[in-house]
């Protein structure tokens, strides 16, 4: 695909129910495609991205609202001819036009596939370990694949937080359709049913073979904060029923307290071993003190009751009354000796 085609291209993410920072991309300000961020958030503010205004399809399904706008571009872009989508985990380090030309696929459909994961079994039961969404629903469509297309479990699974598509191919819009479909109907993990849409419709798409974490053109350490358990996002909240999620968070308000009750006594208890450390360090240094001023008083002690001392009682006397003689004294005691001449 050369640099024209390109034109009637556009890169796009979705921010649907505010549950993280929205990444900016300022590769965009060199790129000639328009960056467009599809959002239920009035407020949302950016300097790479467009903003676009969109309705949920869901209002209390935050998730599936924002996988329908991302499988379902040529509903939403219309205006353009093909898409390079990101997830907001995602932030790019080279020009979406060359992505564009470099992966693009006469299949009209290009993703990278999973750099880790071996097989979409594997996908499948690291999703259900990890409470990424209801386990019924998990294992239903696991259950339901292994009867209808068991190979697709047995395909290397994809990586979906980048997608190139062709708005206009008819085969990509069926594909994306049915796959949409299966992550309204199953788990919303969209992971685990994009090789069966594959298969079903017969699209075999371009796979871009990268490491999932970083590339010569994106990286993917940027997590903006996100918190998947907020809300109605996680699946033990959005099934459980408002009664049970408001004694559920009254459970972890009186558990957070017990825990920031336990941290407190255990940080004054450290501070008075602290205390008590200084204390004794403070002892041990008087005690040292007490010592050497005993020691001192003891020396003068004996110096005063010395004979010597008592001998040159008279002379002390006289050099406090006559300065000069106490300097004569000085001075005959610290004068400089000559030394002895050698005549042999």
């Amino acid at each position: 695909m050369n640099h024209r085609a390109t034109q009637s291209f556009c890169v796009y993410t979705t921010m649907i129910g505010e549950y993280e920072r929205l990444n900016e991309q300022p590769v965009a300000a060199r790129s000639g495609m328009p960056f467009i961020c599809l959002t239920d958030d009035p407020k949302l503010k950016s300097d790479t991205w467009q903003i676009r205004l969109v309705s949920p399809v869901f209002g209390m399904d935050p998730i599936r609202s924002q996988r329908e706008l991302k499988l379902r571009p040529h509903l939403h872009l219309t205006e353009f001819g093909g898409s390079l989508y990101v997830d907001n985990t995602v932030v790019l380090r080279e020009l979406p036009e060359l992505i564009v030309d470099r992966y693009w696929s006469e299949s009209g459909f290009s993703v990278p596939t999973h750099s880790y994961r071996q097989t979409v079994m594997d996908e499948f039961i690291e999703v259900a370990r990890l409470g990424l969404d209801d386990p019924n629903r998990i294992f239903e469509q696991l259950n339901h694949y292994l009867i209808e297309c068991p190979e697709a479990l047995t395909d290397k699974p994809f990586w979906n937080a980048i997608l190139l598509r062709d708005h206009a191919d008819a085969t990509v819009r069926n594909m994306s359709e049915l796959w949409n479909s299966h992550v309204l109907r199953y788990s919303r993990r969209d992971q685990l049913s994009i090789n069966y849409a594959f298969r079903k419709s017969g699209l075999k798409p371009g796979s871009i073979l990268i490491d999932n974490f970083n590339s010569w053109f994106h990286d993917y350490s940027h997590l903006n904060d996100r918190d998947n358990s907020n809300g109605i996002r996680h699946s033990f909240n959005s099934l459980m029923p408002p009664l049970g999620r408001i004694r559920d968070l009254e459970s972890a308000l009186v558990k957070q307290r017990l825990v920031s009750t336990e941290q407190e006594r255990n940080h004054q208890v450290a501070l008075i071993a602290q205390m008590r450390s200084h204390e004794e360090a403070m002892t041990s240094q008087s005690q040292a003190l007490n010592s050497i001023i005993e020691a001192t008083a003891n020396r003068l002690t004996a110096i005063e009751t010395s004979k010597s001392w008592k001998v040159a009682h008279f002379l002390r006397r006289q050099a406090i009354r006559c300065p000069r003689l106490a300097n004569f004294f000085w001075y005959c005691l610290n004068r400089p000796r000559k030394k002895p001449r050698h005549y042999f």
